[in-house]
């Protein structure tokens, strides 16, 4: 199983459907390829939270009823939870450029670029400590990272990606899109049975038994900026993301992971009851004051086959997503 290889036919696709799906194309000198996707379509922006899964989850556009309001939502499946979403979805590659620039007579550093790089060029990478965890080595010869950026990466960045997934810059590939745009708004809200399972993994849940993972959750209105659409965008899991996870424990281990379940929930975080940027804001923007716990979604469902058991814990909570939305 190569995702990279599986993502790249998704990138084909919005390469050949450039016009339709309203992305450009960037050829950079040293080979490799961006993809803008900042005024991509719905269907492009589904492409890009297919290709974030590593080509191994299908979303599905749907709609949401808000208490009246008609909203767009996302339906996410992957019967390979733990490849497509902690070895390739999960933002967790930190990619920095610096460059030396003069300031008052002297020689500094500044950051050119920065992102958080998500999808299969992580796997292949594997800079992040998750990666001894994840018993997953993926031989593609071609590497593609998903950047949630208004700046496009430049040759230098990329020439990073391709050094640290040792592939040919001609078969390096970033998709880009910024959070404030369609493609972030679906992208996010695409995450869901990510955020989920990232969930369950600060809890010390085992991973290795879930076997399916489902979500949905709706796509947040487009925010007037970057900022804004950080709350809005989490706002969607948090409150009215719903997930569904099929494990595989035996009947001994149930009662242990159950009640592991029971706190994953958005709403047993401490940080929990107000819209994500009204919490930022009190919390002076650090986000080291903020509960991590409160990234997860509203809803957890979880059947074991082994035994036939279930168990669902957690609430939505519309009124608080409404708030975050603005709507009355």
């Amino acid at each position: 199983m190569k995702i990279n290889e599986l993502s790249l036919e998704l990138v084909k696709k919005l390469i050949d459907n450039k016009l339709n799906y309203n992305i450009e194309v960037i050829e950079l000198s040293n080979g490799s390829t961006v993809i803008d996707c900042t005024n991509a379509s719905n269907i492009g922006g589904k492409i890009v939270a297919e290709i974030c899964m590593g080509g191994l989850g299908s979303v599905e556009l749907s709609s949401y009823d808000l208490n009246g309001h008609k909203l767009d939502s996302v339906k996410v499946n992957t019967s390979e939870p733990i490849i497509s979403c902690m070895a390739s979805q999960l933002a967790g590659w930190s990619i920095k450029l610096k460059k030396e620039v003069e300031k008052d007579g002297k020689i500094k550093k500044k950051v050119v670029f920065q992102s958080l790089g998500s999808g299969p060029a992580r796997a292949k990478a594997k800079v992040e400590k998750l990666f001894d965890e994840i018993k997953y080595n993926d031989n593609s010869d071609c590497a593609i990272i998903v950047f949630e950026t208004r700046k496009m990466p430049n040759d230098e960045v990329m020439a990073i990606v391709t050094e640290k997934c040792n592939v040919d810059p001609s078969k390096t590939y970033a998709v880009c899109a910024p959070t404030a745009c369609l493609t972030g708004s679906i992208q996010v809200s695409a995450r869901v049975v990510e955020t989920g399972i990232h969930k369950l993994h600060e809890l010390h849940f085992p991973l290795e038994v879930i076997q399916d993972g489902f979500g949905t959750a709706p796509v947040a209105p487009i925010a007037k900026d970057d900022f804004a659409a950080m709350g809005l965008t989490n706002d969607s899991i948090i409150f009215a993301g719903e997930t569904s996870y099929t494990i595989n424990a035996e009947k001994e281990k149930e009662a242990e992971l159950f009640e592991l379940i029971k706190a994953a929930p958005a709403n047993q975080s401490s940080s929990y009851g107000k819209p994500f940027n009204k919490i930022f804001k009190e919390a002076n923007y650090d986000f080291y004051k903020i509960d991590p716990g409160l990234f997860a979604p509203a809803i957890y469902k979880v059947k074991n086959i082994k035994t036939g058991n279930s168990i669902t814990v957690g609430e939505k909570n519309h009124e608080l997503l409404k708030q975050s939305y603005g709507l009355s």
